[in-house]
């Protein structure tokens, strides 16, 4: 059976994207970092033109969404707006599995949320297609078997990571991301996070430590 025609797709994690605004609050000392997701969509869209990719198609962003808040509503027709197309999962569907005959109550702090799982669903439905272009928003380790293996089925497609160097997990640089060891391109966001949501994050050193919608398109 032929393949169909290629997608194009930037996959943001807003999940992920959320962690690390709370994160960068905590060390500048502010009570809350907002992301201006229009100024991302046009980072990523020229970060992508600049490196030879073609245009995004779609730029869609994975949510863990409570369907009765209303504010979570609002969020989305902001990234509506913004240029993103949102694929939203209830969520209590992006929690981390807690350990073996544990419940949650048993468990000390919030719930870990995490939409690698998704994300690496849809670089598996990629390697169906010719030549994609594949570009991920995520500090996810996890991704980094999904994403290799779908560089190696498609060798002529490109696959890349775009995310801030400075708060990606360690593995990411331990497995050689920053220095071009991998097949997988990447896309450092801390030259951008000024602009981004007003911090700069540029001086800061990476960790040195060990037409159809939603995923139908696919």
């Amino acid at each position: 059976m032929a393949k169909s025609s290629p997608l194009n797709p930037t996959i943001v994690d807003a999940a992920s994207l959320f962690d690390a605004s709370e994160v960068i609050a905590e060390r500048v000392g502010r009570s809350k970092i907002t992301i201006d997701y229009t100024r991302l969509r046009d980072c990523l869209d020229s970060l992508r033109k600049k490196k030879g990719w073609l245009p995004a198609s779609p730029n869609m962003i994975l949510l863990s969404i409570d369907p009765a808040s209303e504010g979570q509503q609002r969020f989305q027709a902001m990234l509506r707006h913004s240029g993103f197309e949102p694929d939203v999962i209830h969520y209590r569907d992006t929690f981390v599995s807690v350990p073996p005959g544990r419940n949650p109550n048993e468990t000390s702090g919030k719930s870990v949320v995490s939409l690698a799982s998704r994300i690496a669903y849809i670089a598996g439905l990629m390697a169906r297609h010719p030549s994609p272009q594949f570009l991920v928003v995520s500090h996810s380790f996890e991704l980094f078997g999904p994403l290799t293996d779908l560089k190696r089925r498609v060798q002529s497609g490109k696959v890349g990571i775009a995310y801030f160097a400075s708060l990606l997990d360690y593995r990411w640089k331990v497995a050689g991301l920053f220095d071009g060891k991998l097949d997988v391109e990447f896309f450092d966001l801390d030259q951008h996070a000024e602009d981004l949501m007003g911090v700069d994050l540029a001086g800061r050193e990476a960790p040195t430590s060990e037409s159809q919608v939603g995923l139908s398109r696919f």
